[in-house]
């Protein structure tokens, strides 16, 4: 998962002038889906294996479950509507629980072995935080995880 785009107002000028010579609406659109739309216009011509194809199950299932409706969208736009959904997702809970390095936080993660469910806890120290919002755990070796996926701990003071 990714963040939002953060576009200048150049960037954006720029999408919206590529969007209108490709007859391409984009206005409502967050960066990220008008980069996908525009990017289905110009998949084939750009070499790209596939133009724009309809959403998979799987994206519109995963969708719902986030309260969105991309059953008419094409699989690039339903990509970046999940992302922007997760993103915002993830910038609330890193507010809300003002996460920091050095704080404790516990993971859960959950799993079906041959049919069995298994939750496995793990605590972990904040080593840092990307501008993406995800978290990254001291002697993890690059292990870390999203604010959504975590509870606090223990919260160190700020400074």
């Amino acid at each position: 998962m990714g963040e939002l785009q953060k576009m200048t107002d150049s960037s954006r000028d720029l999408q919206l002038r590529v969007a209108a010579a490709l007859r391409v609406e984009i206005a409502g659109d967050s960066p990220t889906v008008a980069a996908a739309r525009i990017r289905d216009a110009v998949a084939e011509a750009i070499g790209e294996r596939h133009g724009a194809r309809p959403a998979t199950i799987k994206q519109i299932e995963y969708a719902q479950a986030l309260e969105l409706d991309v059953s008419e969208d094409t699989l690039r736009v339903a990509s970046a509507k999940i992302e922007d959904e997760l993103t915002r997702r993830n910038q609330m809970a890193l507010a809300r629980l003002k996460l920091k390095p050095g704080d404790r936080v516990v993971k859960r993660e959950t799993f079906e072995i041959d049919g069995q469910r298994h939750e496995v806890t793990r605590e972990f120290t904040i080593s840092s935080i990307h501008p993406s919002g995800r978290l990254f755990f001291k002697g993890g070796n690059g292990r870390g995880a999203w604010p959504t996926e975590v509870e606090i701990v223990e919260s160190i003071p700020s400074s």
